[in-house]
């Protein structure tokens, strides 16, 4: 399979720092790749604590270790163990992992399963970790759709252990897991002494502190490859993004996006071309965009309505923009 790999120049959520050319801040720039795509970091001012190298060193060994407790792909890691052992017996798991899945089921509970971890055996039977994919058997695919399994998982508070009802699933945190790396990074960056600096995660963001005592200002994809549909300027905050245009797969000559529907077992078909989700918490915004994107345009607002946790900028396959309330005025059309 050739994986679609978000370049830095065609970021889903590409950063712009518009700021007068006279008075720009030095800055340290670095680059590594983790989670299957490529993370830069950018340093512009720390308070002298730790040089932005040895940040950026703490950073990646940081999202090296995620990585290795967070992918399936790791025969060793936390998930594939859970994956393996979880529905024949209790499970005892890191304590920071079994915390995050469980926040996760919570969200996958909010959203009716928009947002749903138990989706990792559709993504691997559509191939989307495969290097030689076949067509899936689309029957067999439908049989997975609407099972809600993250209401099949058991969480034991005391013993830290986690249990699944059945062996019918596999989790997977491609949805959230850039999300909730991010949210390690924040708290990383604040306490290496990190006054001014941001984060660019294929697709998702990070920007702390202010650039040149100002806030920074985002340029929003409109879901296709290369375009943009405005620019929102906030001050420190998180950003992801839910679209089509980076990663799919093509049989037949038709392509399949990886946002899967798990009431359908298959890409999502809503009437969102493309969802920006901007909080304080990396794992909330990741988690969103794509439960947004699954829900619709109009569950989404109404999503928004109800918990009012994030704000967002949505652009459905008409064309059509929508801001939410809160962001509509610092928020600039193309």
């Amino acid at each position: 399979m050739k994986r679609i790999l978000s370049l830095i120049m065609v970021l889903c959520v590409a950063v712009a720092m518009l700021c007068s050319c006279e008075n720009q801040i030095p800055e340290y720039t670095r680059t590594s790749f983790a989670f299957d795509t490529y993370v830069t970091f950018r340093i512009f001012k720390t308070d002298g604590t730790n040089t932005p190298e040895a940040i950026c060193d703490s950073a990646i060994a940081l999202l090296n270790d995620l990585e290795g407790k967070l992918s399936i792909e790791k025969e060793e890691s936390e998930i594939s163990k859970l994956n393996n052992l979880a529905a024949t017996a209790p499970v005892k798991t890191d304590e920071q992992i079994y915390w995050l899945l469980k926040n996760c089921v919570d969200i996958s509970n909010f959203t009716e399963g928009a947002f749903d971890i138990t989706l990792g055996e559709i993504s691997h039977l559509w191939g989307f970790y495969s290097d030689e994919p076949e067509k899936p058997d689309f029957d067999k695919l439908s049989s997975f759709a609407g099972k809600e399994n993250y209401k099949k998982i058991v969480f034991d508070d005391e013993n830290k252990t986690i249990f699944f009802k059945d062996d019918s699933f596999t989790i997977d945190l491609g949805a959230v897991g850039k999300g909730y790396a991010l949210d390690m990074l924040k708290t990383l960056f604040a306490e290496s002494g990190v006054v001014s600096g941001l984060v660019d995660f294929g697709g998702s963001i990070l920007t702390v502190g202010k650039y040149n005592e100002g806030s920074w200002t985002v340029s929003v994809s409109d879901g296709t490859k290369d375009g943009i549909v405005g620019k929102i300027t906030l001050p420190a905050a998180l950003y992801s993004t839910s679209n089509a245009s980076n990663r799919f797969i093509e049989y037949d000559g038709v392509k399949y996006h990886h946002i899967i529907d798990g009431k359908t077992a298959f890409p999502s078909e809503s009437d969102v071309q493309s969802v920006t989700v901007i909080c304080d918490s990396g794992l909330i915004s990741d988690a969103l965009s794509t439960a947004f994107f699954v829900m619709g345009k109009e569950k989404a607002q109404e999503f928004y309505k109800e918990y009012p946790i994030t704000e967002f900028i949505l652009i459905d396959k008409s064309g059509n923009t929508y801001v939410s309330d809160s962001i509509v005025n610092s928020f600039e059309a193309e």
